[in-house]
């Protein structure tokens, strides 16, 4: 997001990112947000009444001043999921809170986003390339800082050096330069005093979009909780989810579409998706960093025996196929699904067929723990039992056991 800033100056818009969600956003959530919404909503709710009550009562700016000069751009969910009701949920929430007519919009998965943006905002092509750039930096940056954190040699010295990346490269956006400040970055991530003769196991975390992305009290802190027990995270990206939401589209209309030939909006859509794996790969290639995006037609593939690929909601059948794909090819030592307390289609549909999965493959452990703002302990416990699991495996194949809470 930050990286997006530099976007949207160039593009003449003026862009606050908001502090990261945290329990004081989740309260003012559950205080003015429906009963039985998930956490995701009451934390992203919360958080836009936390920034905006925090104005009004301490800069002391009028409501009204509030309401006709700011707007909030965020993303929306699918149906099926609760997240689908967000337009809903803030509406009723800003209404209560005393913000009626704030403007909120809402970026969603279902191809309607120039719409949405016409709204408020005008965005040109140029402008969007630039945002799925800064997404694309964003996800590179993202996922060194996960991959390199845990072998760090000081404390804090990977998270310092990316957000000094990050600043070169937003400095190099707003100068026209982004290329000069990709090699900055690299040099900047190569230059990082790192420690990686240490064996750790692979943890990857997949499940529902914002507890499996966010890195905060959202998740319980979850990346770097599993880094203090040893691991190293496996992360998805946000490029990965975009790529899915084009082979959907693609695939749906294969299945409208009799005839044998492809139609011009399928030959669009391969277009697109390739561009954006072409994008990816230079922008790892010039920041130095291997991130790996997936074949979403080899993922469908993996998982139509199991899950019904017409099923559209949440993460659709990816959790499923991440979990063969994984398990195959050993990519990981644990998965972790996280996502929030009943969640419809994580929990309730998904977790029902990784029973079977994990049945099939026990070479990779999986464990399945959900959220809801409260119950930390019982959360991390869950965690610590199958990072155990896995550290004691590994151990046992050294041909040593491994004593509970053996240092690593």
């Amino acid at each position: 997001m930050y990286l997006l800033t530099s976007v949207l100056h160039l593009a003449g818009l003026h862009l606050e990112v908001l502090d990261e969600a945290d329990n004081v956003a989740l309260q003012y959530g559950r205080e003015f947000g429906n009963r039985g919404q998930c956490n995701p909503t009451y934390f992203t709710v919360g958080n836009l009444l936390k920034k905006l009550i925090h104005m009004r009562d301490v800069e002391n700016i009028p409501t009204s001043v509030i309401v006709s000069n700011f707007a909030f751009v965020t993303a929306g969910g699918c149906g099926p999921c609760r997240m689908g009701m967000y337009a809903t949920e803030y509406r009723k929430a800003l209404r209560d809170s005393g913000f009626d007519g704030f403007r909120v919009l809402l970026l969603t998965r279902s191809g309607d986003i120039e719409d949405v943006l016409m709204e408020g905002l005008k965005f040109s092509n140029k402008d969007l390339f630039r945002g799925f750039l800064a997404m694309m930096i964003g996800d590179v940056l993202n996922s060194a800082n996960l991959r390199k954190r845990p072998f760090e040699t000081v404390k804090g010295h990977v998270d310092e050096q990316i957000q000094i990346a990050r600043e070169v490269i937003q400095k190099s956006i707003r100068e026209g330069k982004i290329i000069r400040g990709l090699l900055q970055a690299r040099k900047i991530i190569r230059s990082m005093s790192l420690k990686e003769n240490r064996t750790r196991p692979v943890v990857h975390i997949m499940g529902e979009f914002w507890a499996k992305t966010t890195d905060g009290e959202g998740n319980y802190h979850l990346f770097r909780f599993i880094e203090n027990e040893g691991g190293v995270i496996s992360n998805e990206t946000i490029t990965d989810w975009l790529l899915h939401q084009v082979w959907r589209a693609r695939w749906s209309a294969t299945q409208r579409k009799r005839s044998f030939l492809p139609s011009l909006g399928t030959i669009k859509l391969k277009t697109v998706e390739l561009l954006i794996k072409l994008l990816f790969k230079c922008t790892c290639l010039l920041v130095g960093e291997k991130v790996a995006l997936s074949d979403h037609g080899a993922l469908a593939n993996e998982a139509h025996d199991y899950f019904d690929l017409h099923v559209d909601g949440g993460e659709d059948h990816m959790e499923v196929a991440h979990h063969i794909h994984i398990a195959k090819h050993k990519l990981a030592d644990l998965i972790v699904s996280v996502k929030p307390f009943t969640c419809l289609s994580s929990s309730a549909v998904s977790d029902g067929v990784q029973t079977r999965i994990s049945e099939m493959y026990p070479q990779v452990e999986f464990i399945a723990v959900e959220t809801n703002g409260d119950s930390a302990t019982n959360f991390y416990s869950r965690i610590q039992m199958a990072m155990q699991k896995v550290l004691n495996a590994r151990s046992i194949e050294r041909g040593r056991p491994m004593l509970p809470n053996a240092s690593l």
